[in-house]
C-alpha cells in the first residue's frame, strides 16, 4: 500500500510540474511584464496542497475541514492583496492584470480537481 502510495503522489508530482512549465509556456508567449505572480501563486499552491495531503490542521477549536478553507481563503487573499496593490501603484498593466486574474481562476480549479479526484479516489469523503 505505501509503494502504492508512494508511486500515486510521485506520479500527481509529476503531473503537476509539466502542468505548471505548459502554464508557464503560456504566460511567457503572452509577453507578460513580470512572473512575480507565477511564482507566488505556485508557493501558495505548494503550501495548501502540502498541508492538505500531510493533513496539517490546527484545529482551533475549529474543524480540519474549516481550516482547510480558511488557509486557502488566506492564499487567495495574499495573492489578490499584492496582485491589486501592484495594479493601482502601476507596477503592471491592466494586460498584465487581466492575464494573472485569468491564470489565477484557470491554476485554482485545476488544483481543486485534481484535489476532489485524488481524495474521492481514496474514498476519504466528499470534498466538493
Amino acid at each position: 500500500m505505501n509503494v502504492f502510495l508512494g508511486l500515486l503522489f510521485s506520479t500527481l508530482f509529476i503531473f503537476w510540474t509539466i502542468l505548471t512549465i505548459f502554464e508557464v509556456a503560456i504566460i511567457h508567449s503572452m509577453k507578460v511584464s513580470t512572473f512575480k505572480y507565477i511564482k507566488l501563486l505556485k508557493f501558495l499552491e505548494i503550501f495548501y496542497v502540502i498541508s492538505k495531503v500531510t493533513s496539517i490542521n490546527f484545529y482551533l477549536h475549529i474543524g480540519p475541514k474549516v481550516f482547510s478553507y480558511l488557509i486557502y481563503l488566506l492564499s487567495i487573499m495574499i495573492y489578490f492583496g499584492i496582485l491589486i496593490y501592484d495594479f493601482w501603484k502601476k507596477k503592471i498593466t491592466k494586460k498584465d492584470f487581466i492575464i494573472y486574474f485569468i491564470y489565477f481562476f484557470i491554476d485554482v480549479v485545476l488544483v481543486y480537481l485534481s484535489l476532489i479526484m485524488t481524495f474521492l479516489f481514496f474514498g476519504s469523503g466528499s470534498y466538493v
